[in-house]
C-alpha cells in the first residue's frame, strides 16, 4: 500500500467514497453529497491538517487503485493529542488495509516528539472499527451516547511487542 498526503486532487476520489451508502453508514447514516464532501475536506485540511508537525491526512493507494484515506490530524486546542481517522471504500475492506494505514498513522503520530496520546472515537455498535482499532493498539477508556473514545499513550507504544 502507497500513502501520499491528500489534496485538492483527490477530491473527486473523496466525493466518490463518501457517496457509497455503506461507507457512510455509521457516520452520516447516508451518502454525503459532493457538497459535503468538499466542505469536510476543506474543514480537514485547513483546521487539522499540520504539515509542518508531519500530521495531516494520507490518500492510500494499491497499485493504482483508491483505497481511502487515513489520518493523523493535530487539534489546535491539544498539540498533545493526534487523532486517528480513517475511511475505506468497500474494496478494501477485509483485507488487514484499515489496520496497516492506522498502524502507520500511529507511527507518524508518535515521531512528532510532542505527541503523547493519539485519540479516536467511533459508534459502539462500529465492531469493524473498534476491532481496528483495539489492532492498531489503542484501548478503550470511554463509552458515552453511543460513541467509544479509544486512546493509545506514547509509552504504552514505545513497550509494544509487535
Amino acid at each position: 500500500m502507497r500513502l501520499e498526503p491528500v489534496t485538492e486532487e483527490h477530491l473527486p476520489l473523496l466525493v466518490e467514497l463518501n457517496a457509497d451508502p455503506e461507507v457512510m453508514r455509521w457516520l452520516l447514516g447516508r451518502p454525503a453529497t459532493p457538497e459535503e464532501t468538499a466542505a469536510e475536506w476543506r474543514q480537514r485540511l485547513e483546521r487539522q491538517s499540520d504539515p509542518a508537525r508531519g500530521l495531516g491526512y494520507w490518500a492510500g493507494f494499491e497499485d493504482d487503485a483508491f483505497l481511502g484515506w487515513w489520518s493523523a490530524s493535530s487539534f489546535a486546542h491539544d498539540p498533545s493529542l493526534a487523532g486517528l481517522g480513517y475511511r475505506l471504500a468497500r474494496s478494501a475492506w477485509g483485507r488487514g488495509l484499515a489496520t496497516e494505514g492506522a498502524r502507520a498513522m500511529v507511527a507518524r503520530a508518535f515521531a512528532v516528539p510532542d505527541v503523547t496520546r493519539v485519540g479516536a472515537t467511533t459508534r459502539a455498535a462500529n465492531t469493524g472499527s473498534r476491532r481496528v482499532l483495539s489492532k492498531a493498539g489503542l484501548r478503550h477508556v470511554d463509552t458515552d451516547d453511543g460513541e467509544v473514545a479509544y486512546v493509545l499513550t506514547r509509552e504504552e507504544w514505545a513497550a509494544r511487542d509487535d
